[in-house]
């Protein structure tokens, strides 16, 4: 017998993210992407980099990048730790990011 006191509880969770801050906008973006540093970050989740290699492989037949950057979030269910961020925007040009399954 379940007495009350031992019944499970469902503990129900908000995922969504917080709004923007109004200040916030886009980033500028360039109007040509030869000579650019292209930037490839994965979130670590199931074929997310073979996604990201095909999507730079496209991009590299029409576009003539001076680099091409790879890197992956440590955690997919997790931010990109500012580390991560701070040198991929130092180094990059553009910055493509992937979501793999």
């Amino acid at each position: 017998m379940v007495t009350e006191a031992a019944k499970p509880r469902m503990v129900i969770l908000d995922p969504t993210s917080p709004p923007l801050p109004v200040d916030a906008r886009l980033a500028t973006r360039p109007t040509d992407l030869n000579g650019k540093v292209l930037g490839l970050l994965n979130n670590s989740k199931a074929n997310a980099a073979a996604l990201l290699e095909e999507v730079g492989a496209l991009l590299s037949e029409r576009y003539n990048f001076s680099e091409v950057i790879r890197g992956s979030k440590p955690n997919a269910s997790r931010p990109c730790p500012e580390d991560i961020v701070k040198d991929f925007a130092s180094r990059c040009d553009v910055l493509i990011t992937s979501n793999g399954d």
